[in-house]
């Protein structure tokens, strides 16, 4: 069972992930929709039995109230105490947000500037995600030139301005490095790139 949600110290315990169910568990009742438990499961992408450990819980806080409906249907309404604590589950959450973003920020200006120590002149993002979101604003600050994002799934479209070329396009594209910019792993990256004539050598990672 998650403890962090009966012993909850908006002050002390870090986000985590039990935090952030229930942050979205109380979002969703929040609405006022009509709301199941395989709804929030399906959402949430955990177990049904955890789902309704986590209604369970919530409403021995005192944080949401279940209501029996028509039909044996439940309702799920949130309380006062339930938007205070949504509130502060969002500033942690907020707050924990920014202390990611600048660190990876950090992050990735010591690795471009590694980079560009040895020689590195053009990079492409494989991949576009929230990384690479972070990845182009670091950029800016970097001697690196960015070429391209290459992105299968999006493909032909456009992220943060730059066109979304496709994997296939690194063949006639002149660069340095290819830079993941996803949860991939340097393996499984240069397996796919190997296909299109990408060398592991000239394939990196932040991780």
């Amino acid at each position: 069972m998650p403890p962090s949600i009966e012993n909850a110290d908006t002050e002390k315990e870090p986000f985590n992930r039990e935090s952030m169910h229930t942050l979205r568990i109380l979002d969703e009742v929040a609405t006022g929709k009509p709301l199941t438990q395989r709804d929030l499961s399906q959402k949430l992408g955990i177990a049904l039995g955890m789902t309704n450990n986590y209604l369970k819980r919530l409403a021995r806080l005192g944080y949401i109230q279940i209501v029996q409906a028509e039909r044996k249907r439940l309702h799920y309404l949130l309380t006062p105490k339930g938007i205070a604590e949504k509130s502060a589950l969002t500033y942690r959450y907020i707050k924990r947000s920014y202390q990611f973003f600048m660190e990876i920020r950090q992050k990735m200006g010591r690795f471009f500037e590694a980079l560009s120590k040895d020689g590195v002149r053009s990079v492409v993002f494989y991949r576009a995600t929230v990384i690479t979101e972070i990845a182009v604003l670091v950029l800016q600050d970097s001697p690196l030139r960015l070429l391209a994002i290459v992105d299968d799934e999006l493909a032909g479209q456009k992220f943060l301005g730059y066109p979304v070329e496709p994997v296939k396009a690194l063949r006639e594209m002149k660069f340095d490095r290819v830079l993941i910019t996803a949860e991939d792993s340097v393996e499984k990256v240069a397996e796919h790139l190997g296909r299109h004539d990408v060398t592991k050598e000239r394939i990196c990672s932040i991780q």
